[in-house]
């Protein structure tokens, strides 16, 4: 059986980068690899401890996603589905389950419905499920061989896939938690809000000059990745302006009182046909007051606040292209959303970098305490 570890408030500590793979002692790599699983697997489960009762589970948060059931027992499918593919283990846990849980985890575009009804388990059944297989994959780590570098063809690679799986699932069943009733949820020590806001900075453009961005992983990079980080990608980029901060909630409220959610012209096709089949008239968190636009709130995991106007605006793809038109309209210069390249150049040119594998990120990054001067940029052209 495995030590189970402490669970600790994310205000307090840093979390676990993702290890390094390579290095001269296997058993010590050993033991971090089986920390940095422990504490994931706790860190997702702790997150469904935001659910206040079992019909929380059941019941749609949006009717383009399964349940939070699948979310809850996919992630621990997940990995004895693939430690079963690459040869780590050689018998299943409970077929049935990981069969039900194997698939189904996106829409494949926004208006992709699943009416398919399951015969979902019991939440007992899904967390006495991913005890087992804590037990298994705590089993394989501690006991099966391996060399550093643990390289892409090594059987143990499918270990890190599936912790920072788990990893990319916090962010999909947050999402969905945070459009669930708020009757649905609780507040949870380990899941604090940040507590900064305030006015909202007055954006400026910033020239960024002409420069060259390399982009792609070499296969023998002793970290995880994945298959679409590998490879070689070069270019060089013109010059270009882009907003000094990302667009605030401040900001995008002129694109939302000018009524532009109404207006056809900003919006692309696909753009129009998601705002009619959403009804959207503003993004999705945003809740009006009880005097209108007057107070408007913001939906987080577990409650609803009073609007932080210099937070960075949460919009998808449509909402941003459709701002960037209509922010063309009002200043008469052509604005759009940046290329890839583009964020790139914009990385290497403020000087950033990784933030250092045992320091606290002053941003929005690796769950650490949130800094609250981080906003979206605009390209122009």
């Amino acid at each position: 059986m495995h030590a189970q570890s402490h669970k600790k408030s994310p205000a307090t500590e840093v979390h676990q980068r993702t290890p390094l793979l390579d290095g001269g002692d296997v058993e010590a790599k050993r033991t971090e690899i089986l920390n940095y699983f422990h504490a994931t697997f706790d860190r997702y489960e702790s997150l469904f401890e935001l659910l206040s009762c079992d019909e929380a589970y059941y019941k749609k948060p949006i009717t383009l996603r399964h349940p939070l059931i699948f979310y809850f027992g996919h992630t621990a499918t997940f990995f004895i589905n693939k430690f079963l593919l690459v040869g780590l283990i050689d018998k299943r846990i409970d077929p049935w389950l990981e069969s039900m849980f194997a698939v189904g985890v996106d829409e494949m575009s926004w208006d992709d419905l699943d009416d398919t009804r399951y015969d979902w388990p019991t939440v007992a059944e899904v967390r006495a499920y991913r005890n087992k297989a804590r037990d298994v994959i705590d089993k394989v780590i501690r006991h099966t061989p391996f060399k550093l570098p643990i390289g892409w063809n090594d059987p143990f690679w499918a270990v890190l896939m599936g912790i920072e799986h788990e990893n990319i699932h916090l962010e999909t069943s947050s999402v969905l938690m945070r459009q669930h009733e708020l009757r649905f949820v609780r507040p949870h020590y380990a899941w604090q809000r940040c507590q900064q806001a305030g006015a909202a900075p007055a954006n400026t453009l910033v020239n960024i000059p002409t420069g060259a961005v390399s982009l792609g992983r070499e296969l023998s990079e002793p970290v995880y990745g994945w298959d679409n980080e590998y490879g070689q990608h070069k270019a060089e980029v013109g010059a270009f302006q882009a907003s000094r901060y990302l667009v605030s909630n401040a900001e995008f409220l002129e694109f939302v009182n000018a009524g532009a959610y109404h207006a056809d012209q900003f919006w692309d096709d696909e753009g129009k046909q998601w705002r009619q089949f959403a009804k959207a008239e503003h993004p999705t968190f945003w809740v009006k007051g009880s005097h209108g636009q007057k107070d408007w709130k913001l939906r987080l995991l577990t409650e609803e606040v009073p609007m932080p106007w210099n937070w960075p605006v949460e919009t998808n793809c449509h909402e941003a292209r459709a701002f960037c038109r209509w922010k063309s309209v009002q200043t008469g210069q052509p604005l759009r959303l940046p290329t890839e390249d583009e964020w790139n150049r914009i990385y290497d040119h403020a000087g950033l970098t990784d933030v250092p594998r045992d320091s606290q990120a002053n941003a929005n990054l690796h769950l650490d305490p949130l800094a609250a001067n981080q906003h979206r940029a605009l390209h122009l052209a």
